[in-house]
């Protein structure tokens, strides 16, 4: 988006993160946000934290992550990038069900299940649970990408073959074609 960040494009009179929270459950009682710039902006969304910078660089969505679970006051946390405006609501319940149930046959499995489109991961559409950040941490040593650390630590796939809820707005056109598609 040429520098611009995403969260706070606008779309419909407001900014991405306002649709992204929109669509999430009634059950979520806490929002943090991580991001590394606008931090007063953001802030009218929720709590804000800015990750921990890796040798003077962005470090990536898994940094941010490891960055605000310390801030949630909740065991599992649910995750959502700023730009899912189609956020699948649901998605926290059914992968709840599946994640007790996974672990409920395999007690040492990773607290991780992660939306899957029937194509690919949509690697931050997460129910996690907050005991993975020494995993997260210890991941950032070799790799910042996201999908790294879900396949290392064999994350549950959960179905959603619904692929317009992880729309996400890379480029100028998605976001006109987003704008024109609410009108």
């Amino acid at each position: 988006m040429g520098g611009q960040d995403k969260g706070l494009l606008v779309l419909h009179n407001q900014p991405l993160i306002y649709w992204v929270i929109q669509a999430l459950p009634a059950s979520v009682r806490q929002r943090v946000i991580s991001c590394n710039r606008h931090l007063d902006i953001y802030a009218r969304y929720g709590e804000v934290v800015a990750d921990q910078p890796s040798d003077t660089r962005y470090a990536g969505a898994l940094a941010g992550l490891l960055a605000g679970l310390p801030y949630c006051k909740c065991d599992w946390v649910l995750v959502a990038p700023c730009d899912l405006v189609h956020y699948p609501t649901g998605f926290v319940d059914v992968a709840w069900h599946a994640l007790s149930a996974h672990l409920a046959a395999h007690p040492h499995a990773a607290r991780i299940a992660v939306a899957h489109d029937g194509e690919r991961r949509q690697n931050l559409c997460l129910l996690v649970h907050r005991d993975e950040a020494a995993g997260i941490a210890e991941a950032l040593k070799t790799s910042h990408a996201v999908h790294h650390w879900l396949s290392a630590r064999q994350a549950l796939d959960i179905p959603w073959l619904d692929q317009r809820a992880f729309m996400n707005i890379n480029d100028p056109v998605a976001l006109q074609a987003e704008e024109q598609h609410l009108t």
